[in-house]
Order: C-alpha cells, then sequence, then structure tokens
C-alpha cells in the first residue's frame, strides 16, 4: 500500500515442489520488484507459460532496471550492486532463489536494461513430467 504497488497476475500452473520454498522465491522476486522501483508507483506482472516440459514463469516490472553486464553477479551470494544506504538489504536473497530453483531442477535469469525495469524467469519442470 505505501508504495501503491499493483500486481497483475495472469492464472499460474500447479507444480511439485516444496511449498515455502517456492513461495520465498516469489516473495523474494517481488520484494525486489518493489524495493527497487523507479519514480512511478510500482508495476509487476507474474506470468507463467509452458515451453516443452518446464513451466517458464517470469515476474517483470518497471523498475530502476539492472545493467546487463551485472546478469550473473547478482546471483552469488553477498553481491550487492548498491550500497546499503541507498537500498537495504543482505545480498543473500537471489543467491537463495537460485539455489531453491536448482534444487527443483530448474533455471533461473534475469533480462534488463538500466533504467527500464527487469524481468526475472526461472524454470520449473511440469508436474506431470516429473512423476
Amino acid at each position: 500500500e505505501e508504495t501503491s504497488t499493483v500486481i497483475y497476475q495472469n492464472p499460474l500452473p500447479v507444480v511439485l515442489g516444496d511449498e515455502v520454498q517456492l513461495l520465498q522465491v516469489f516473495q523474494n522476486l517481488i520484494a525486489n520488484a518493489i524495493k527497487f522501483r523507479g519514480p512511478e508507483s510500482p508495476q509487476i506482472r507474474v506470468t507463467a507459460e509452458r515451453q516443452g516440459p518446464d513451466w517458464v514463469f517470469a515476474i517483470r516490472d518497471n523498475g530502476i532496471g539492472i545493467d546487463p553486464q551485472y546478469k550473473d553477479r547478482i546471483f552469488q551470494i553477498f553481491q550487492r550492486l548498491h550500497s546499503r544506504d541507498e537500498y537495504d538489504g543482505t545480498g543473500i536473497g537471489l543467491a537463495l532463489c537460485m539455489k531453491i530453483v536448482e534444487l527443483h531442477k530448474g533455471k533461473i535469469w534475469m533480462e534488463s536494461e538500466e533504467g527500464k525495469g527487469a524481468t526475472f524467469y526461472f524454470t520449473l519442470p511440469d508436474r506431470e513430467k516429473t512423476v
């Protein structure tokens, strides 16, 4: 409420996995989208699309974006792109997301342009293919 964030969500699939851990992934990516907002109120879109044997989830925002040169660094533990004075945090959130997604046999990556928002993608196997 305090940031006037609007979250749009398309229907999401049911997948097999640890509910608490997968919830952490969504919470962290959405919290980051709110934290690293630009001058406008945060607009976040959560979607999922079937691609082969996997579901590809996307969390897209209209925030400050990330310089593409840091696309691998941001998933390393304790790596921060901003000082603690600018943005609060420990630098473990995205590393934790990566670990959880990998434990669920998926992949995570980011696409962004500085000043133009970011989209975080991650895959999870379709539950029918994991049985």
